[in-house]
């Protein structure tokens, strides 16, 4: 697709929400003022363990391509992460940060019990051969609130940026019991998907590109370093 579009010199966007959600452009707004800076990224889900046997099912792609993608598109986009740019990968393999589990299925039974494997959560540090750092942690059971922090070159945090603040999560949490059935983080997420539609629209009718919006060629990317990571941490955790 990516071929194609190149070739029929058409721009074709991806709804990674992160590329212009409010907490990231500040995050990379400071980080650029700040000297050899570290930005570390904490995107948070509000599932249970008992919801992940159903979660696990549901993204068989694994939680990299699934709900981590949209940080590694940010890595892509403002960090120039790509496979062929890093100088070193290093995971934290405490439990506290990294787990790997094989769950049973659901809708498979004895005697022919099936299992998923996947990561509930993951934590890693990128630093590139152009000596930028950058940082994820993912949590499928960590709750609401994401963020991100810039640090200065001492490991110093120069200031943290979560989302939802305060006020919006109040409003969220109106919505939420009007309606229990639905996750939080669509709630959460919404304002920024209706951002990126009208920068879209706004592009196309302006005939400019889309500013800060994932292209098809940095999701491609994205997905190489979803694959690479998976990799790196299948290689380093062991299955509980």
């Amino acid at each position: 697709m990516a071929n194609l579009a190149n070739t029929k010199n058409v721009q074709v966007y991806l709804g990674y929400n992160k590329n212009v959600t409010p907490y990231v452009q500040k995050t990379i707004a400071l980080a650029r003022e700040t000297p050899n800076s570290h930005v570390f990224f904490c995107h948070n889900n509000s599932y249970t363990t008992a919801d992940l046997p159903e979660v696990f099912s549901r993204n068989p792609e694994g939680m990299l391509k699934n709900m981590a993608i949209h940080e590694l598109a940010l890595f892509v986009t403002f960090f120039g992460v790509t496979v062929d740019s890093i100088e070193k990968f290093k995971i934290n393999t405490s439990k506290l940060f990294s787990e790997k589990l094989s769950i049973w299925k659901p809708g498979t039974s004895l005697p022919n019990p099936e299992y998923i494997t996947d990561f509930s959560r993951v934590a890693f540090k990128v630093t590139t051969k152009a000596g930028t750092n950058v940082s994820l942690m993912a949590d499928r059971c960590g709750g609401n609130v994401s963020f991100a922090v810039v640090k200065d070159e001492n490991g110093k945090e120069v200031k943290k940026f979560e989302f939802p603040d305060p006020e919006t999560a109040a409003q969220i949490e109106e919505r939420v019991l009007a309606d229990p059935q639905m996750m939080p983080y669509f709630f959460v997420q919404s304002d920024d998907y209706l951002e990126l539609k009208n920068r879209v629209i706004g592009a196309m009718l302006d005939g400019k590109k889309a500013e800060g919006v994932a292209t098809i060629q940095i999701g491609v990317q994205a997905l190489k370093l979803a694959e690479h990571a998976t990799e790196q941490l299948n290689k380093a955790l062991k299955t509980k």
